[in-house]
Formats: structure tokens, sequence, C-alpha cells
């Protein structure tokens, strides 16, 4: 069986061809993070020195993760192009489970990813009678955290071989912590397209292929800055003040279409409730709905324009869908512009289905209706 082997989750952007567990050809280029250039032209090589082509091969493999998070998608997303187009057989392997593969001698084998800050990607295995059993399946955490799980999981065990660059790094409190360890060469300890194709054949034999799908152990660094951020922002109650600290720059800072006039008079409405966003009692955003019988309709959701792009919109609609369900109300509508696609995307996440079109609602331009059940 031939077998395409890709590696995309570090700086070094691997290729194998693989024959059963025979290597045919290895290609290994630490690039940086341009793997979107360099892994196509260096799948081609691959197959030009192994005289051979995508339709030869009879298993995809990919590391799935943990590791970059823009390198797994380029592999994930290759290789599922590669399967989508010729209908080769695929699999995902996590790049603990390949460390692992590199260690031939038996015994219990510790894989460890250095993820900055003294945290880790772990992972344990047991290599016997030349297979790999998961001890500990792949985990996010801090690097004592992690040495604490092993040593409960390994106390009747003669001998532990940690392999990956966290072995490296953290050698001296495993050494501490441990007295019966085996460091792995700094040869094994970076990642290897070749490993993850003998793991990927494995899989093959056992007919146990796992999905091709990222393996995020830990959410990115943009992210866990996010949600740091909204934890600061507090959704409450619009009020009068609320409204003049806004007012000087509604039309510049917000949506020159939300006129203080028409914020003032919804305001006070009895059939109307607005609430605002704020950080650091500053307001950053204001959503607002308008409930008829037992239903409510979105009259709008605004966010200031600096601080667009950071989910403050998802926090202001999660919170008027939350309002709605506590009045007791049946469902909630919107109307959205038709080339508002951002928009249109946050609100599927949250449940609304389209069931209706209006033309020309926004001068020349057409709404799409949209509502979610409450019930």
């Amino acid at each position: 069986m031939k077998i395409l082997s890709i590696d995309t989750s570090s700086n070094i952007c691997g290729v194998s061809v693989l024959e059963d567990t025979n290597l045919i050809c290895k290609l290994d280029q630490d690039l940086g993070r341009t793997h979107s250039e360099s892994l196509m032209p260096m799948i081609q090589q691959a197959f030009d020195q192994s005289n051979l082509s995508l339709k030869d091969m009879d298993l995809l493999v990919c590391d799935k993760g943990p590791g970059s998070f823009t390198g797994i998608r380029i592999g994930i997303a290759t290789v599922k192009a590669f399967h989508d187009s010729l209908s080769i057989p695929c699999t995902g392997i996590s790049s603990l489970e390949g460390l692992a593969y590199s260690i031939k001698d038996e015994g219990l084998i510790v894989s460890i990813l250095d993820c900055k800050n003294d945290n880790c990607y772990f992972a344990l295995y047991e290599h016997k009678d030349s297979q790999y059993i998961e001890i500990v399946s792949p985990i996010a955490d801090t690097i004592e955290h992690a040495l604490m799980v092993c040593q409960e999981k390994t106390s009747h065990y003669t001998s532990i071989i940690f392999v990956g660059d966290g072995s490296t790094i953290y050698k001296e409190l495993i050494n501490q912590k441990f007295k019966n360890c085996i460091f792995a060469t700094s040869e094994n300890n970076a990642l290897n397209s070749y490993y993850v194709g003998l793991a990927g054949f494995n899989k093959f034999r056992k007919n146990k292929l796992e999905d091709v799908l990222p393996l995020y152990l830990k959410k990115p660094q943009a992210q866990r800055q996010l949600e740091e951020k909204s934890k600061s922002i507090k959704i409450m109650s619009m009020t009068t003040e609320d409204l003049t600290q806004i007012s000087d720059t509604l039309l510049s800072d917000f949506d020159e279409f939300w006129s203080y006039d028409i914020l003032k008079n919804e305001l006070h409405a009895d059939s109307s409730n607005y609430f605002v966003a704020k950080l650091n009692e500053k307001v950053i955003g204001f959503a607002g709905i308008k409930t008829i019988l037992d239903e409510a309709n979105i009259m709008n959701i605004v966010v200031r324009k600096d601080s667009r792009n950071q989910g403050i919109g998802s926090l202001l609609l999660e919170h008027l869908i939350d309002f709605s369900k506590k009045q007791s109300l049946t469902s909630i509508t919107l109307e959205v512009m038709e080339e508002n696609y951002p928009a249109i995307h946050l609100y599927k996440k949250f449940g609304f289905q389209q069931i209706g079109l209006r033309k020309n609602y926004y001068q020349d331009k057409n709404a799409l209706i949209m509502t979610k059940d409450l019930k």
C-alpha cells in the first residue's frame, strides 16, 4: 500500500511517501510558517523523486495537531481536497501520537510539546508487541499538572521515555520528578511526516481510520484575549445618560442611520427594551428589541466601529435572546441586509433561519427576514 503523509503542524513542513512501513521518499523544510506556499511544490517533488503520482496513493495521512493553528488547517485542507477529488481513504494522526511512533523501545512513552509559559500538550502511550496503545489522550495543561498525571499513570513502569521538544525544555523538572526516565534523541523530538505515516498505516490495518479534523486542544491566542476582554464587558439596560454619552459620536463612531431622536423615542416606548455594552463605563455597543404580543423583533445591534470583530455583537445578541426567553416570548425576528454576510453568519450561528425577503427594504437593498423559535 502506498501512502502520502503530510505534517504541517510546526515550523517544519514535511512530506513522506511510504510503501506500507517502508520509506520511499521524505522531504523536510524548516521555512518558518510558509507552508501554504511550500507544501504543494514539496508534494510534487516527492512524487517526482518516487516516480509516483497522487493516483498511485492508497492512503492519505496528515498531522491533525496539536500545533500551529494555521499549519494544521493547511495540511488538513490539502488532504481533504485530494480525498474529495479521487476518493482516496484518509486519516488524521495527532502530533503526539506521531512522536510516540518515533520510539522503537517498548515501554511507556510520554509525548510532550511545549506551548509556552510553562504550558504543554502531552499524551501517554504504551509501546508493546509493536502496538502503540493510548493511555492518556492528548491534553493541554501546565507542565506541572502534566507531570503529575504522568506520575499517577506510571508508578508501576520500570522505565519511561520522554519525547518531544517539551522533554528538552522541561528536562530538569522531569528529572526531579522521575528517577527512571529516558530522554529521546534530539532527532526524534522533531515532528516527522514519516512517523505520522506509520501511525496512519497502523490505523488502516486495524480499520480505525480517524476523521481528518483539527485537534485544537488550546484556543488561539486572539480568541483567548477576546474571551478575557469579554469578562470586563457589562451588558445592562440603556439609560438616558448612556444615550447622552454617545449622542455626539453616534453618527461617526456607530452607524449613520441610527439617529439620536429615533433612539430616544425607542428608549421610552413601552414596547421597547434597549441594552448597552460597556467597557470601563464606556458604551461600545447597543441593541434593542420591540415586543409585539408574544414575539420580539430585533430593532438593531450596533457596535462602535473601533470595537468591531471582537465578539461584542455576539454578546449583545445572546443577551437579547436570553431576555426574550425570560419574558416568555415565543420567537425573535430580525431583518438584515441581504449582502451583510458577516451578520447573516452570526445570526445563523445562533440558530436564526430565513423565512422571507423584503425587497428594497434598505432603500435599493433587499432585506432577509430571519427568525428563531424560543419555545
